[in-house]
């Protein structure tokens, strides 16, 4: 029955990738098995191989003065015939004939006890290869599906990517490779020490799937210069990916991008097509929230409940539906990036309803024409600019303009007034007619007062009083002179 035993032993090991070590003791412990069954489980027998891996069965014997158990014992005068160095209570192993001990049934009992023992061995040896894997990418190639799930071959065994861990953007066939992410390994063994059989959960969709994969395209993310700080997805639409670099001197959303977007766009061909916003994290909630809520550029954030993380976005009208996104996911999952519940309002909102600001904001500062410091709030102050700035008042200025200054900044005529064109134009970046020609309006509107010694201006004495009306159309700030509305195009008439 054992013949060629070694043989066997090498062909196996090559096939179920078990070492020949593990594969001896494997027949070692199920030969001792079917012997105990047939002789008794108080004998000790001994398997031993040989330089072609064929195994010997020896039976272990105490020697005796008087053998009363001749399957357990022998006495010390034949014990003497096989080591003349022997003595009473010694061991001697035996030779047994394993044709004679080894009979139909023990053959059966050997053979069947010896393939469930290498299918359990198969089984824990694939556990623990792929418990090491866990939250690791792997490759594999689509093998069937089956009520949604897909069964992936990952070489031993197969994985399982079940319906909710698909991508609704992605459709396979047979044969088709598919990268996955290890999230769960299921099996080992239970309290019992019986082996559990072994699943392997797959993932497209989990945030540490992209993880992994900007880990895999982009260096300085897999050397740390660059750090993930989190990442939220709605699968099949879109990702948001919020990065910071641990060195100033490393510019992290251009790192990600790439030159001309090789980097981002190998990653967005691996989810088909999926948009990612990657935007930069900060620790300054207002500039995080500001990034989150991309493509939208927010005119103002205010933090209207830090403990509940509650927060304010004013946007102009022309971008809600940037802000929102397809559905409301962009601002969905801008909340859900930064933690914070967001309030979306649009500059009409604000101006219709004052109210809105009403605890945040003293509503006499809200539409204020002047420029003078109140005692506000930090936050205050920053939102209370957006409505009170005269820079509105200047007539022929785009009103376009007028929010590149404020953009910028400079949220008065009275600091206006106080830059040279040059620091204008290095401030917005707007170009040298468009800033002469504010300058000239600044001519026709300010005033210079003569002091005794030198000039100075004063956010009393610059600012002409002009008086500031409201479009019947849209509502917007309207001066005398004025023939269009600056925001809604309609024809005026000061009659």
């Amino acid at each position: 029955m054992f013949e060629n035993v070694g043989t066997y032993l090498q062909q196996l090991s090559d096939e179920k990738d078990i070492s020949v070590d593990l594969l001896k003791e494997v027949i070692e412990s199920t030969m001792v098995l079917a012997l105990k069954k047939k002789y008794g489980n108080d004998i000790n027998f001994h398997i031993h191989f040989d330089n072609k891996n064929n195994p010997t069965v020896y039976k272990g014997a105490n020697v005796v003065e008087e053998v009363r158990d001749k399957n357990k014992e022998i006495s010390l005068v034949e014990a003497k015939k096989l080591d003349q160095d022997i003595n009473l209570g010694d061991e001697v192993l035996i030779l047994v004939d394993q044709v004679e001990a080894f009979g139909r049934i023990e053959s059966m009992v050997a053979k069947t006890t010896f393939f469930q023992k290498i299918s359990d061995l198969e089984k824990n040896l694939i556990y623990n290869e792929f418990k090491r894997r866990e939250n690791q990418l792997v490759n594999g190639y689509f093998q069937r599906e089956h009520k949604g799930t897909i069964y992936v071959n990952l070489g031993k065994t197969e994985g399982e990517l079940q319906k909710k861990d698909q991508s609704p953007r992605e459709h396979y066939a047979v044969g088709d490779r598919i990268r996955a992410y290890i999230y769960k390994v299921q099996g080992g063994k239970d309290d019992k020490g019986k082996e559990l059989p072994t699943k392997i959960l797959l993932t497209r969709t989990k945030a540490d799937f992209i993880k992994k994969l900007f880990e895999l395209e982009i260096p300085e993310i897999a050397d740390g210069t660059i750090e993930i700080k989190n990442v939220v997805r709605q699968p099949g639409l879109k990702i948001k990916v919020a990065v910071v670099s641990n060195k100033p001197e490393v510019d992290p959303i251009g790192a990600c991008i790439g030159q001309k977007g090789i980097r981002i766009q190998s990653i967005i061909k691996e989810i088909e097509g999926e948009k990612i916003d990657v935007v930069k994290w900060s620790k300054d909630i207002r500039e995080y929230i500001a990034e989150a809520i991309t493509p939208a550029k927010p005119i103002r954030i205010i933090i209207t409940d830090p403990e509940k993380k509650e927060a304010m976005i004013i946007i102009p009208d022309e971008q809600l539906s940037l802000a929102l996104g397809k559905s409301g996911y962009n601002v969905k999952l801008a909340s859900q990036l930064t933690g914070y519940y967001f309030d979306i309002k649009t500059e009409t909102d604000i101006k219709e309803n004052p109210e809105l600001l009403k605890d945040i904001v003293p509503l006499n500062q809200i539409f204020s024409d002047t420029a003078e410091e109140t005692e506000a709030t930090a936050e205050e102050t920053e939102v209370a600019e957006v409505f009170e700035s005269n820079l509105y008042s200047l007539q022929g200025v785009e009103e376009s303009i007028i929010k590149t200054l404020i953009e910028n900044n400079i949220n008065s005529i009275e600091e206006l007034y106080n830059l040279s064109s040059e620091e204008i134009m290095e401030k917005t970046n707007l170009d040298k007619d468009t800033v002469d020609n504010l300058m000239l309006v600044m001519k026709d509107v300010v005033e210079i007062v003569e002091g005794e010694d030198d000039y100075e201006t004063t956010s009393e004495e610059v600012v002409e009083e002009i008086e500031v009306y409201e479009c019947p159309n849209c509502g917007s700030s309207i001066t005398e002179g004025m023939t269009k509305c600056p925001k809604c195009g309609i024809e005026l008439s000061f009659e």
